[in-house]
């Protein structure tokens, strides 16, 4: 089997690319500035779901901040087992969680405390978006690539969707 390796440059490649909307029963909801203020490095996963065959590498937290004009990006590297909250795959895909490795977790505790001593509501003037990054995808996906991203910010609530589609990675 022929793979070729793509790297992500772009944060927000997978939400712009989206072409096929997420089903009806999927808990979904936007990761925020306020999320990512208030939640605790420790509980912090991100799981993607895609073809058995593609090797994610990491998940992409991008933060914005126009008022100062500038971005950060905190990545999620570390592999975890995947979590039994989460929805069984289909045949043929398979979940891939990643964490904070402990540089990731010093990196979003050092962004956050940057944004908030610039910013009073530092909350409400950041974007946050999320992607996923691929590392290896064999040729006959790269132009339906099927990707799922689901997030944990805090326990209590769950996973949420974050992105559903089908990407065209031929661009």
């Amino acid at each position: 089997m022929r793979r070729r390796v793509l790297l992500a440059a772009a944060a927000g490649w997978l939400l712009a690319a989206c072409t096929t909307a997420p089903p009806a029963a999927t808990k979904k909801r936007v990761v925020t500035a306020a999320d990512v203020f208030a939640l605790d490095p420790s509980v912090l996963r991100a799981a993607v779901l895609t073809d058995t065959r593609v090797l994610m590498q990491a998940v992409a937290i991008e933060l914005l901040a126009p008022a100062h004009d500038e971005r950060f990006v905190i990545r999620l590297l570390q592999p975890v087992a995947v979590d039994p909250r989460l929805p069984a795959p289909p045949a043929g895909r398979a979940w891939q969680v990643f964490a904070l490795t402990a540089e990731g977790t010093t990196t979003l505790v050092t962004v956050r405390q940057l944004l908030a001593s610039r910013t009073p509501a530092a909350a409400d003037a950041v974007s946050v978006s999320v992607s996923a990054q691929a590392a290896m995808v064999p040729a006959d996906l790269l132009a339906a690539l099927p990707v799922r991203i689901d997030m944990l910010v805090d326990n209590r609530e769950g996973w949420f969707t974050q992105a559903d589609g089908t990407l065209d990675l031929r661009r």
